[in-house]
C-alpha cells in the first residue's frame, strides 16, 4: 500500500508506477505517449518537406534562427508556470475543513495537470516550429534544429518525474503541500462530470 500522505517519497519510481493504477502512473503513461510525438513530427518531415517543396535546400538564415529564440523564450518561461494558487480567507477557512480536503486536493491535482499540459504545449511548440520553417526555407534544417533544441525542453520540463513535479508543487504555493503527492498516489479516476 502506497502511503498517500508522503512527499515524493511516497513515489514508487518512475517505471515502477507506470504500472500502478495512481493518477501519477496515469500521468505518466500518457506523457510517455505524448514525448513520441515529436520523434515522429521529426521522422515524417522530410517526406513533408519534399512533397511541399520538392527539393531540400539550404536554409535563410531567418527561419534557423527562429528556434533558438522559440527555445530561449520557452526555456524562461516553463520554469515559471504554473502561477501559484491564489490564496484568501474564505479558501484556508474551507481547505482547514475535513469534508472540504478532498476538494482542495482535487483542486491542487487540476492545477497540477493544467501547468504539465501547459509545459507540454509550449515545449512541444518549439520543435513543431521547425516543420513549417522547414517548409517556408525548402531545407530541413529547421526542423532538425527545433528538434535538437526543443526535445530536451519537452523531457526536461514536460514529463512527469519526481523533479519536475516537485517544482511545479512549490510554484503552485503552500496549498500544494501535502496534497499534490497524495492526489497524484490515489487511485486515477477519469471526471467524467462538471460540478
Amino acid at each position: 500500500m502506497v502511503d498517500h500522505t508522503a512527499g515524493p517519497q511516497g513515489d514508487p519510481g518512475y517505471l515502477a508506477s507506470l504500472r500502478t493504477p495512481s493518477t501519477l502512473g496515469h500521468l505518466r503513461r500518457s506523457f510517455l505517449m505524448l514525448s513520441a510525438m515529436p520523434v515522429v513530427v521529426l521522422a515524417l518531415s522530410p517526406f513533408i518537406v519534399r512533397i511541399e517543396t520538392h527539393i531540400l535546400d539550404t536554409p535563410p538564415l531567418w527561419s534557423a534562427a527562429v528556434v533558438p529564440v522559440l527555445a530561449l523564450a520557452v526555456l524562461w518561461l516553463a520554469p515559471r508556470l504554473p502561477l501559484p494558487l491564489p490564496q484568501s480567507d474564505a479558501l484556508i477557512a474551507d481547505v482547514r475543513a475535513a469534508e472540504d480536503g478532498a476538494r482542495a486536493e482535487r483542486r491542487v491535482s487540476e492545477a497540477f495537470r493544467g501547468a504539465l499540459f501547459l509545459r507540454f504545449a509550449l515545449t512541444e511548440g518549439v520543435v513543431l516550429a521547425g516543420l513549417p520553417l522547414a517548409m517556408a526555407s525548402d531545407s530541413f534544417a529547421p526542423m532538425a534544429l527545433a528538434f535538437a533544441f526543443g526535445y530536451p525542453l519537452v523531457l526536461a520540463f514536460a514529463l512527469p518525474t519526481r523533479g519536475t513535479i516537485e517544482r511545479i508543487r512549490v510554484r503552485l504555493g503552500p496549498e500544494a503541500d501535502g496534497r499534490l503527492w497524495a492526489a497524484l498516489l490515489s487511485p486515477y479516476q477519469p471526471r467524467l462530470g462538471v460540478e
